[in-house]
């Protein structure tokens, strides 16, 4: 009997020998940020440490829900330091799934304990961080949702420099329909309706809690490796991992997390993304989609859910004018004709300055912009011709004659002098509208300034027109292969990815940099499309992002096509408003 005993004793201090090595490497690996492998070793292990760094571990890889399971398993501890430390990862847990008055509840807990250990003032820190990150909304419900009246006051009293003094009165007077203890409400009387005449509205944005993880979703269709598209969404991708490393390594206090979906190509599976984003992954922003039918569905989902959405291709004005929180970075046709507009007028000095558009090109929309904009600058508008030039075979002479340098011609016909012309081609037949008018405007030995948008690239200029026309055309990404930024995020880029990027991986660095610009001004993401709306120009590695207080991006370059303009202005000029 006694050897069977003593068997069983060295079995059990066996088997609590190899669970604390267990635990301990464990430990060593969460130390070393090895989560995946620590969870596996936690969950196998039955004791209160481990149900807490089980809870913890989970909570490091932003599974909330899970974590809360384990944590709170582990709050029910005799162990002290366990039960508090259980209860402060409950908060930062449930501060991440936003339940801010649960947060605020375990912290006053353990802030109100006896143990006097660095855990209880990072908990008071934690308190004052959440009371002071609250938006508007969430304060008058968060009031609502708590129990204690000090937690009640605490929130109401913090709230003085964060909302307009009338909106804190009317916070006030919800804190005082909510108590019904006398004490409490003597209180509320005496310390909060008192008006003070030093009482003004302080910060804008508030800062967000040291260790807040703002979660971004990226929602673009994949496609098959041989499909033509597929480097686009994945190269945009690429750009976006990219600058999301560069935010997380220079800030020590918040962190950005991206969640990859595909929509699929279809308007449906775009949106349903969207909504499976913000239930799981409680996202702060999105970006994408890629096309504009799938753009425009999940623009509902993200004015329903008030998230911010960047799709980074899309230049459709139905997006930016009929819904909230879509944001455009990729400017509209509107906005390249009337900063085209701008610099035609205060930039080149033009006064007259006729239009051409073929009927139904996209360009039309640039066209009105254009004219609305010259015309409002004091410039006068000689022509607007706009014809269906197909159906005439392409023959633009009958109306190019306006153009004539016969001044006889000129004046027995009534015609306006013209010193420009803007020609936004755009449609399938861009490029021959484009050859069509400059050699038209050349047999005549006009040399008018011509001004297009960056289709015109593509027009073929002969030696000869590029040292006779000046022509300028509005784009809206524009790399610098000479500027340091670039060079830093080429070599970044290839050093990761083992390729060159191109356009679309510099598209999807700069608009993810400004989004976590943006909510890292922000602070609560509540505020994230105010921010957008009120930076500062964003110099990006090819593009530069200024909304200027509306939802389209309000900057184009204009690039000199020829020689001629070239020489006219010698650096690239940039049409902001």
């Amino acid at each position: 009997m006694k050897q069977i005993l003593l068997v069983l004793l060295l079995s059990l201090f066996a088997a609590a020998a190899v669970g604390a090595q267990n635990f301990n490497e464990a430990v060593n690996l969460y130390n070393d940020e090895q989560f995946e492998q620590a969870l596996e070793i936690f969950t196998q292990l039955d004791d209160d440490r481990s149900l807490l760094f089980t809870g913890k571990t989970l909570l490091a890889l932003s599974k909330y829900n899970s974590a809360n399971e384990y944590l709170y398993r582990a709050a029910e501890s005799r162990n002290e330091a366990i039960q508090e430390e259980a209860l402060y990862s409950l908060a930062l847990s449930h501060f991440e799934l936003k339940n801010y008055a649960f947060g605020l509840s375990y912290l006053y807990q353990t802030v109100q304990s006896n143990n006097l250990s660095g855990l209880r003032q990072d908990a008071r820190r934690f308190y004052v961080d959440i009371l002071n990150f609250l938006s508007e909304r969430e304060r008058f419900e968060t009031l609502q949702q708590l129990d204690n009246s000090n937690i009640r006051f605490d929130l109401v009293n913090r709230s003085r420099s964060y909302l307009q003094p009338a909106r804190f009165q009317d916070l006030v007077q919800q804190f005082k329909r909510l108590t019904t203890n006398a004490a409490v409400l003597e209180r509320i009387e005496n310390e909060l309706e008192t008006t003070s005449p030093i009482q003004t509205f302080v910060h804008a944005f508030p800062e967000a809690p040291i260790g807040k993880v703002y979660n971004v979703g990226v929602i673009l269709p994949t496609f098959d490796e041989n499909d033509p598209d597929f480097t686009i969404p994945r190269n945009l991708y690429f750009g976006m991992l990219i600058a999301a490393d560069e935010f997380n390594s220079r800030n020590t206090d918040q962190k950005v997390q991206l969640f990859f979906r595909n929509s699929h190509e279809h308007p449906d599976s775009s949106a349903a993304a969207f909504r499976n984003l913000a239930e799981s992954k409680r996202i702060d922003a999105v970006i994408g989609p890629l096309f504009s039918e799938p753009a425009l569905r999940m623009a509902y989902v993200a004015d329903e859910l008030n998230i911010p959405m960047l799709p980074p291709l899309a230049n459709s004005d139905n997006l930016n004018r009929a819904f909230d929180f879509t944001f455009q970075i990729n400017p509209t046709l509107r906005i390249h004709g009337k900063m085209m507009a701008r610099y035609a007028v205060e930039e080149l000095g033009l006064q007259e300055i006729a239009i051409m558009i073929e009927e139904d090109d996209p360009g039309r929309t640039a066209a009105i912009a254009f004219r609305d904009e010259a015309r409002q600058l004091g410039a006068n508008i000689t022509y607007f011709i706009e014809e269906n030039f197909a159906v005439r075979g392409y023959d633009i002479s009958e109306f190019t004659e306006v153009f004539t340098m016969d001044e006889e011609l000129a004046d027995s016909l009534g015609y306006l002098p013209s010193e420009a012309i803007y020609a936004p081609f755009s449609g399938q037949a861009s490029v021959t509208m484009m050859n069509l008018l400059l050699n038209e405007l050349e047999s005549m030995r006009n040399n008018l300034v011509i001004l297009g948008m960056e289709t015109w690239e593509s027009a073929t200029v002969t030696n000869f027109q590029q040292r006779f026309f000046e022509i300028y055309y509005s784009q809206a990404f524009s790399p610098f292969s000479e500027r340091n930024s670039y060079q830093f995020f080429s070599e970044d880029f290839e050093n990761r990815f083992g390729l060159p990027p191109e356009r679309f991986a510099i598209i999807g660095y700069d608009a993810a940099s400004y989004l976590f610009l943006s909510l890292e001004t922000a602070g609560n993401p509540e505020y994230t499309s105010r921010a957008l709306k009120s930076l500062p120009k964003f110099e990006g590695v090819n593009m530069r992002i200024h909304f200027d207080g509306e939802k389209v991006n309000q900057q184009v370059f204009i690039q000199k096509l020829t020689e001629r303009a070239r020489q006219r202005i010698a650096e690239p000029i940039e049409a902001e408003q």
